[in-house]
């Protein structure tokens, strides 16, 4: 009987240790990917691209937050 449950339990755990491996494989893969992703946006536009405009909404907006 206690063998069996030594068994179980070092099954249990190296399952564990795979899901576990497959979760931060899985993670890495997208955390590369989402990377990748934010370079070819970055590289897409031109230098004289306009990333923000100013408007009157915003402006009176930030001058609320300095009064």
């Amino acid at each position: 009987m206690e063998k069996n449950l030594k068994s179980q339990q070092r099954r249990s755990l190296i399952k564990g240790f795979l899901v576990a491996g497959a979760a931060a494989f899985a993670g890495a893969a997208g955390a590369k990917k989402a990377k990748a992703s934010v370079g070819q946006m970055a590289g897409q536009g031109s230098e004289k691209e306009i990333l923000y405009r100013e408007t009157e909404e915003f402006k009176a907006y930030y001058d609320s937050l300095l009064d």
